[in-house]
Formats: C-alpha cells, structure tokens, sequence
C-alpha cells in the first residue's frame, strides 16, 4: 500500500496548477497573500516593487516570504502580521498602491474573506 501511496501522492502535487500548489503550501501561514501573475509579458514589476517598499515600511508587518512560481516571474507575497487586527489595514494599503490597469492580473487577499483581483473582471 505505501507504494502505490507514492506514485499518486506525486502525481496529484504535478497535476495541481503552480499557483495553487504554492498557495496549498503556505496560505495558513498569510495574513495577506498578493499574488502577480502574468500574460506571457511578465509581471508588473513596477506595482510589485511599490507593493514590497510599501510592506517594508509598514511596522505592522512581521515579514513577507517571497514564493516564485512561475515561469515569466510570477510571485506571490506572503504577509505574517504583528496583530491579526492588522490583516484589514494591510489589504487596504496594499489595494490602494495597485494600479487601475496593471500589466498583470494581480490579486490580494487577506483573512476574514477580503480579496480583490486587478484588473476587474468585467
């Protein structure tokens, strides 16, 4: 039985999509998980690197683990907060420094059932 266990174990963990195996792997641990994705260009590096001052300054962030999953530079930021009162507070900053029309889909989501995805879906 161990065997077989193996074999289906792997096989399911390549079936799964690259973003949903790196949130599987660490969406207990985020307060706030944003997420830049791509359409084959690349990521908006600029909205990412806006994103990541605008944590490091922040002094209700603990720390951010960066998880690159993608071929084009698509990375997921995972947020561990100080009070997991912030997690509000943060996803709302974190929203604001998006652009309206960024190069890539970017998604932000935070505990208690907050997300927002840019650009919208229409």
């Amino acid at each position: 039985m161990r065997s077989f266990a193996l074999p289906v174990v792997a096989l399911v963990a390549l079936a799964m999509p690259a973003s949903a195996f790196a949130q599987a792997a660490s969406a207990p641990g985020c307060a706030v998980r944003v997420e830049f994705a791509s359409y084959a260009m690349g990521i908006d590096r600029a909205a990412f690197d806006r994103v990541q001052a605008l944590l490091k300054r922040d002094s209700g962030v603990r720390g951010v683990e960066v998880q690159r999953w993608g071929r084009e530079g698509e990375t997921s930021l995972c947020v561990q907060l100080r009070r997991p009162g912030d997690a509000r507070r943060v996803f709302g900053r974190v929203k604001a420094a998006l652009p309206a029309k960024p190069r890539g889909p970017i998604t932000v989501e935070a505990r208690g059932g907050l997300r927002f995805a840019a650009p919208r879906a229409r």
